[in-house]
């Protein structure tokens, strides 16, 4: 069988602590956090935050793990 599009969402939580950080990942962290916002690594935006949470976390950290199937055909 050959599926020509599966579309997935994979979420996942990662728990640190005890970590350091430069000041300024801390504040952008901060307001993205106090706004809502996420932290989105593809973006390609130069970001010291996006830079050191994808230096920092990896899937292989992860505490919990799920994934939901978004389209198949």
């Amino acid at each position: 069988m050959t599926v020509k599009n599966l579309t997935v969402t994979v979420t996942y939580t990662v728990g640190l602590g005890d970590v350091e950080m430069p000041q300024e990942v801390y504040e952008q962290l901060l307001e993205a956090h106090d706004n809502g916002n996420k932290i989105d690594p593809t973006m390609m935006i130069d970001n010291e935050a996006e830079d050191w949470v994808t230096s920092k976390i990896s899937e292989r950290d992860c505490m919990d793990w799920e994934c939901e199937i978004d389209d198949i055909t």
